[in-house]
């Protein structure tokens, strides 16, 4: 039922703006309508130990957020569910990170363990300090939407009411 819910709004709101579905590189609706909100996210998930092919899947959305216009108006999502998170997959996702950070402007990271996250925000504050202490990381995708939103789940509820 919530996603179904989720569903329709989505729907509604591409039709409301009439706006095309656009993907990005990694095959997400690009932007992404949620809650009335803009995301952008980045599928870096399913990869397992394919690393070629996940190198090649983030250069690629790369030069997609680097040729889109503005700066800071990025809300990005980075779903690495299923993917194997080496020490140089970590490095060149923080790479990443950087080469892109004046298009972020709210980040979060979605699937990956607390071990995992903690070395991802060491390497982070190493590279990218002024966004390592504003990422978050979810291991609920909803969750994670609505906080890159700005929405808490009593908000969310109260517009339903």
């Amino acid at each position: 039922m919530k996603n179904t819910i989720n569903f329709y709004i989505l729907n509604a709101e591409i039709i409301q703006r009439g706006k095309f579905m656009n993907t990005s590189p990694s095959g997400s609706l690009c932007p992404y309508y949620y809650l009335n909100g803009e995301l952008h996210p980045l599928k870096y998930g399913s990869f397992r130990k394919d690393r070629e092919k996940l190198f090649a899947i983030i250069k690629a959305e790369e030069e997609f957020i680097q040729q889109s216009a503005g700066l800071k108006n990025r809300l990005i999502w980075i779903d690495l569910y299923k993917t194997d998170l080496t020490p140089e997959v970590m490095y060149n996702l923080v790479i990443h990170i950087y080469n892109i950070r004046l298009k972020i402007s709210k980040l979060c990271m979605v699937g990956c363990s607390i071990m995992k996250r903690h070395a991802v925000k060491k390497l982070m504050k190493k590279y990218i300090p002024e966004l390592a202490e504003r990422i978050q990381f979810f291991s609920d995708p909803e969750e994670a939407k609505r906080w890159l939103i700005g929405k808490g789940q009593h908000e969310i509820i109260r517009r339903f009411v």
